[in-house]
């Protein structure tokens, strides 16, 4: 698995950019596995109360006065074979009925809005996905935004987001900064349902060590950047009365079909999509 060595060039809002580039996970694997074992262990052990009455647990309190939670115990603990630690993730209420299809138009909408923002966000979630965005904080791991960053955040925000909800789909949405926490949350989750083994985090058992945090944020990014092209393809080609490209489409749904929910592009598609803010 490879991941990103990740870093901002910061200008003008204008020339803003997140360029990336790749390095070999052999480099930080092992330190990466270290703070997924920390996070898995630290939510095991968070308060568990009934589906009744759940028990709420913050991990962190936004500036903006939000704070983001888990509720334990979450709805798959009582499936048939059930995730004994599943929790339900939620930022201050916003996300109470978000699933990956609320993900996806959330994200889909910003790449018709402006593709520059769409790529721009997409490697926020790269960077997310790797921790680096992460501190300890009294010994907690964190995702803990710069306020270089955060900055960043905020002039997506203001000067591409609000205006672009309100022009294209006349609604208001989330903010993308509980967008992004809800998101580390969300892949947190997954990690403590597949790698625990006697209350304690685990690595090696029957699943990948991409599974969990790594394959769910690789999907909500590459799932949006099908679907996009897709999208991109009807308006060129509404414009120009060329065929559309149907395929665009099928190859997305075949993705999903062959690989039980996940859609995760190659390395090379994803330098391909995301130039120049993705760099080999």
């Amino acid at each position: 698995m490879d991941i990103f060595c990740i870093f901002i060039s910061m200008a003008n809002f204008g020339q803003e950019i997140i360029t990336a580039s790749f390095f070999n996970s052999r480099t930080n694997g092992k330190d990466f596995i270290e703070k997924r074992a920390i996070l898995i262990e630290e939510a095991i052990n968070f308060p568990q109360g009934t589906h009744e009455k759940q028990k709420k647990s913050v991990v962190a309190k936004i500036d903006n006065g939000k704070e983001a939670y888990f509720l334990k115990p979450g709805k798959e603990t009582t499936r048939k074979a059930p995730n004994l630690h599943d929790m339900f993730p939620n930022v201050s209420n916003d996300f109470d009925k978000w699933a990956f299809e609320q993900i996806w138009e959330y994200l889909i909408k910003i790449s018709i809005i402006q593709q520059a923002a769409f790529k721009q966000i997409l490697v926020l979630l790269y960077r997310l996905c790797f921790y680096t965005d992460h501190e300890f904080i009294n010994n907690k791991l964190r995702y803990k935004p710069s306020a270089q960053i955060l900055g960043y955040i905020d002039n997506l925000e203001k000067f591409v987001l609000k205006a672009g909800f309100q022009e294209k789909f006349k609604t208001s949405e989330v903010g993308l900064l509980e967008f992004l926490y809800f998101i580390d949350l969300l892949a947190w989750n997954e990690d403590v349902k597949y790698h625990h083994s006697k209350n304690k985090a685990d690595f090696t058992g029957k699943y990948e060590k991409k599974v969990g945090r790594v394959n769910t944020i690789l999907t909500i990014i590459s799932a949006p950047i099908l679907i996009s092209k897709f999208i991109n393809n009807i308006l060129e080609s509404t414009k120009s009365k060329n065929v559309i490209d149907v395929k665009l489409i099928t190859n997305t749904i075949q993705r999903f079909t062959k690989t039980r929910g996940l859609c995760i592009l190659s390395k090379f598609d994803l330098i391909e999509f995301l130039q120049p803010y993705l760099e080999a």
